[in-house]
């Protein structure tokens, strides 16, 4: 569920009616062909970069060079390099003169919708944009950030020519630059939207998102028979971003991202104008056949980079849970749909597969993930690990200021040896306070978890004589380094303490004593994290109906079968045979049914001089590279199959029931089935299913867990997997959940 402010929270829950919400819709006019054809022609500095500004990569930091009223000594510029090679930094294209031009050229003439440049800093407060048919003229260009929504016919070339800059005589930059600009709709021109999300908790099926948009034309603002009209210069899988906003109760408006999603068609009459997008997985129709079979292993990490870079996903597009880097596979990947392939990759790694409202692909852990704490301070009698448990909670007495009490449980504390066991003790810090409650060097207590996380609120439990004050930083570990998410820091004057707020995703928490008892360490008894959500669909607040509940058939037994792999014992046979015209240096590919390996390539019928051989492969495509020879000739493909063997781990769910089969080619070991069990299995016995109408809210997200009231389950829990958000002027929406039961006896 997407964070919002308590302020938002407040207002969403406001009877009889809310504040007014608001929407924004910007569909992208870009000519995507113009944009990926086009190249930066003429002189331009060692420095420069004529790539990036139009891949829509930012300008990040600045290179202090010698023009007039540019360069700051405020240590946001960095020392420019005397060498191409070591000028790494993103400058955007630069031109090489003071006020020189900049041009763009295309292979072949495009129609342009309007134009967006970034400038940066150094803008062009007059100048012109020369073209094949027409020249336009700037004057008075008061920003760093330049749009224009002139139509640029038949072009060849774009020629930026500066007449007079901002800070004088300087250079000119364009640090990115798009070919074309964004249609805006608001909140007045919306008819009516939908936004329906379709997300697998267990990844059964492939995500979908489908958007349509009626907007209203009676202006006939976009008719397809005006030839200026932006309706015009619209492309399949434009991007489509929305993003809604709530007036709150000081009159201010709160905006949160709705989603980003591809335009798949639209149309219009004289009244209204209707647009249709969908996710990125629609547009995902490749075939993937790079599975290969690992006796070592490969991480489903670098298994899902493998299927998004062959469908050819740019790096920035997607997002992988790290904890995948800690799943080991061997099977091949099956020659399947590139989105089939990452949904079996999910499912493997107990994964949801969907798209994020930015529009990335996301692969996210989705279960309660295992946690470990400790510290490099803390006493030889202290457990650090055992504040995730339930201790003992057994008290020694130590020589601290008012530590001891006479007639209280206390152990006498045994001297410190080998191989000496110290009864039920959570975390006791080496450090103690001095006099003002200060510590030389703070303690701390680091809690590791499996996989990101989310809680509202945290429980610390203390010892005798607790510390006055904690600061509670969290990370988010990715790509083996560590990212700041937040900082928390909490007063305390008890043995309990309750940090009540929303933490983000997480998955790395350091708990640092900034101030303690005088002349006590810190104890620390137990860590208890809060509930996954603060959100609840309860009648009136949020309901508009009562409940639609279904109680699904019941799975008495789930089976996971997992596939082994070994090789084959017999010689290799023909896998593949055809016939192919070739030239010199010609290379042909086969794709094969079944997984195979130890190739070998045969020419049926070889002339003198014609030779062939194996130059690529995986367990479903062998690559021929072919010399010597023209014409037809047959080629056969020798090698060795696989042989599969299936085996079946089970549970009992209930004493009566169904048995069902879970079957997915990429398990092959034994622990890897049971955690799928484990995962599947308790989805699978949250057998109750519900139907919500209610007033709409933009925060929730696929697989989001909220709380439904209910009558005999206080604080049941539900988990979304089908959420539809309208809005026609005012939100309303619906929600289609299951009974979730994985934090149920959360600990």
């Amino acid at each position: 569920m997407y964070a919002g402010s308590e302020a938002y929270k407040k207002e969403m829950r406001k009877l009889p009616l809310r504040d007014h919400s608001y929407i924004r819709v910007t569909i992208g006019v870009i000519n995507q062909e113009a944009q990926a054809d086009a190249a930066f022609y003429g002189k331009y500095t060692y420095f420069s970069n004529l790539k990036k500004p139009l891949d829509n990569y930012a300008v990040e930091t600045l290179y202090a060079t010698c023009e007039q009223n540019y360069t700051s000594v405020d240590e946001t510029m960095y020392f420019l390099p005397r060498e191409k090679m070591d000028a790494v930094l993103n400058q955007g294209a630069i031109s090489e003169k003071l006020l020189g031009e900049v041009e763009i050229r295309f292979p072949i003439p495009y129609n342009l919708r309007g134009l967006t440049i970034e400038f940066g800093k150094a803008f062009p407060v007059d100048f012109k944009i020369v073209s094949d048919q027409r020249e336009l003229s700037v004057e008075g260009n008061a920003t760093g950030h330049f749009v224009t929504e002139e139509i640029f016919q038949s072009v060849t070339f774009l020629r930026f020519v500066p007449e007079k800059m901002i800070n004088g005589a300087a250079r000119l930059r364009i640090h990115q630059i798009t070919m074309g600009v964004g249609i805006y709709f608001n909140e007045r021109d919306v008819l009516s939207c939908m936004k329906k999300e379709y997300v697998s908790p267990i990844a059964e099926e492939l995500p979908s998102i489908d958007f349509t948009l009626t907007i209203d034309n009676k202006k006939r603002a976009y008719d397809i028979e005006n030839e200026k009209s932006t309706v015009n210069f619209l492309e399949l899988r434009q991007n489509v971003e929305v993003i809604y906003g709530q007036e709150l109760e000081d009159g201010k408006t709160e905006w949160l991202p709705g989603t980003t999603v591809a335009l798949k068609e639209w149309s219009a009459d004289d009244e209204v104008m209707s647009f249709t997008a969908t996710d990125r997985f629609d547009n995902m129709s490749g075939t993937y056949y790079g599975g290969t079979y690992s006796a070592e292993g490969t991480s489903l990490y670098e298994l899902a980079k493998n299927v998004l870079v062959d469908a050819g996903a740019d790096p920035r597009s997607y997002w992988i849970d790290e904890y995948l880097k800690t799943v080991k596979i061997h099977n091949p990947v099956p020659a399947v749909p590139h989105k089939e392939a990452l949904q079996l990759i999910a499912n493997a790694g107990r994964c949801v597969l969907m798209q994020g409202r930015d529009g990335k692909i996301l692969l996210r852990s989705s279960f309660v993930p295992e946690m470990t704490a400790g510290s490099d301070n803390e006493t030889y009698f202290s457990h650090a690990s055992e504040i995730l448990g339930k201790p003992e909670e057994a008290e020694y007495a130590l020589a601290t200021e008012n530590h001891g009490e006479p007639g209280a449980e206390q152990l006498f504390l045994p001297r410190k040896g080998e191989g000496k066991a110290y009864h039920g003790t959570a975390y006791i810090s080496e450090a103690v306070a001095d006099e003002n409650g200060t510590f030389s060097i703070n303690p701390t207590v680091k809690i590791m978890l499996e996989s990101t996380y989310k809680c509202f609120g945290i429980t610390f439990r203390f010892g005798r004589n607790p510390p006055k004050e904690l600061l509670l930083r969290t990370y988010h570990r990715d790509a083996g380094a560590s990212t700041a998410v937040e900082e928390v820091r909490v007063q305390n004057n008890g043995r309990e303490l309750v940090v009540s707020r929303e933490f983000l995703e997480f998955n790395e928490l350091v708990i640092e004593f900034t101030k303690g008892t005088a002349h006590n360490r810190v104890t620390l008894n137990s860590v208890r994290f809060g509930d996954v959500t603060d959100y609840e669909l309860a009648y009136g607040p949020e309901l508009t109906k009562t409940p639609k509940g279904t109680q699904l058939s019941r799975v008495g037994q789930l089976n996971v079968v997992r596939t082994v792999y070994t090789l084959s014992t017999e010689e290799r046979k023909e896998l593949a045979r055809e016939t192919v015209a070739v030239v010199a240096g010609t290379q042909v590919r086969f794709y094969l049914s079944r997984p195979s390996y130890d190739y070998a390539v045969q020419i049926e019928e070889p002339q003198s001089g014609q030779s062939a051989s194996i130059i690529d492969s995986s367990a479903y495509y062998a690559v021929v590279a072919i010399t010597g020879a023209s014409g037809n000739i047959t080629l056969s493909i020798q090698g060795k199959e696989y042989v599969q063997r299936e085996l079946t781990e089970s549970v009992q769910l209930s004493p009566s029931g169904s048995v069902e089969k879970w079957k997915n080619p990429l398990v092959s070991e034994r622990g890897h089935a049971e955690d799928l069990l484990k995962w599947i299995g308790a989805y699978l016995k949250s057998d109750r299913d519900y139907e919500l109408s209610y007033r709409g809210e933009p925060r929730i997200d696929g697989n989001d867990i909220v709380f439904l009231e209910n009558k005999y389950v206080p604080g049941m829990l539900i988990r979304v997997y089908e959420h539809t958000l309208k809005f026609d002027g005012a939100l309303f929406g619906s929600i289609k959940a299951r009974r979730d039961m994985s934090h149920v006896d959360e600990t």
